[in-house]
């Protein structure tokens, strides 16, 4: 009896209905009209066997309230970032640059192979390249595998508890944010992986095997769901990309890499604007939960 009742329950967390299944015709017991204000049958699973089961009451009022504290790790930082979630709307039209035709692409700073001179341009790039100390080049890939693990990071972004875009597609303020930052970041690794393939020095199939290794096995920086702690760590992670590609883009200059400066300082600039955007958020949540 006991297995039957444990099923009936386990129905009812799954469907979350109300449930009212009489044991036989000779022995169903008549019902009130009104509707019953309880998620489990009494007669199916009695009170105390339910709370020793699920640890809730199946009183219905109760349990609403419960899941209501529980439906989130952190259901006072969700109400903070539902409060802010209008300045995160503004940072998608006053931080995030146009799209499309509009916007800078890693193309605009790389030969355009469709053109007669193609080759002259490759032989240009690789010459420049040339340039760079090896030490210099080994901080320039471990920009690019950073960038380049930008699957990583916008799955992050969706498990910050009220930030998240349930459905891909969400239009919240957050979600839009969201897609809108990984639109703008998807430019870096793209352009920094072409250069260093055309400039020719680098063993590029151990990068690609690096790379994939890198998103296969994730990245937990601890922020545990809550989005107080992963607006910290963006607001760092920005600002110390910000500042690698900055020096990188510097000391490329003074060997006469002048186009890879210009690359280091557009992805750089890209990283300080979303910096701003980050700081801002974690701004606002203190003046709201200091």
């Amino acid at each position: 009896m006991l297995s039957t009742k444990l099923f009936w329950t386990s129905s009812v967390l799954a469907s979350s209905a109300v449930l009212a299944f009489p044991t036989s015709p000779a022995t169903r017991t008549p019902r009130s009209t009104s509707i019953l204000k309880v998620a489990v049958d009494p007669t199916t699973v009695t009170k105390k066997e339910y709370e020793d089961i699920c640890g809730v009451s199946f009183d219905a009022d109760t349990l609403e309230d419960r899941l209501k504290a529980t439906n989130y790790l952190y259901p006072k930082h969700v109400e903070v970032i539902d409060d802010i979630a209008p300045i995160a709307g503004a940072m998608v039209d006053e931080i995030l640059l146009e799209t499309g035709e509009n916007a800078w692409q890693p193309q605009d700073y790389l030969p355009d192979l469709s053109q007669d001179n193609w080759h002259d341009s490759i032989k240009e790039v690789r010459a420049m390249a040339k340039e760079i100390p090896d030490e210099l080049l080994v901080v320039l890939i471990g920009d690019m595998v950073t960038e380049e693990a930008l699957p990583t990071y916008q799955t992050l972004l969706n498990t910050f508890e009220g930030c998240d875009d349930p459905t891909g597609t969400s239009e919240s303020p957050w979600a839009r944010w969201s897609r809108g930052w990984t639109s703008e970041e998807n430019r870096h690794g793209d352009l920094l992986n072409k250069y260093l393939y055309l400039g020719g020095r680098c063993d590029m199939r151990n990068i690609e095997v690096t790379i994939q290794h890198l998103i296969t096995n994730g990245f937990n920086p601890q922020a545990r769901k809550d989005p107080y702690r992963g607006f910290v760590y963006t607001s760092f992670q920005e600002r110390a990309t910000k500042i690698s590609h900055g020096n990188v883009g510097k000391l490329a200059r003074t060997y006469g890499e002048k186009n890879l400066n210009k690359i280091c300082a557009k992805i750089a600039g890209d990283e300080g604007r979303h910096e701003k955007a980050y700081q801002i958020f974690s701004e606002e949540i203190l003046k709201r939960d200091p």
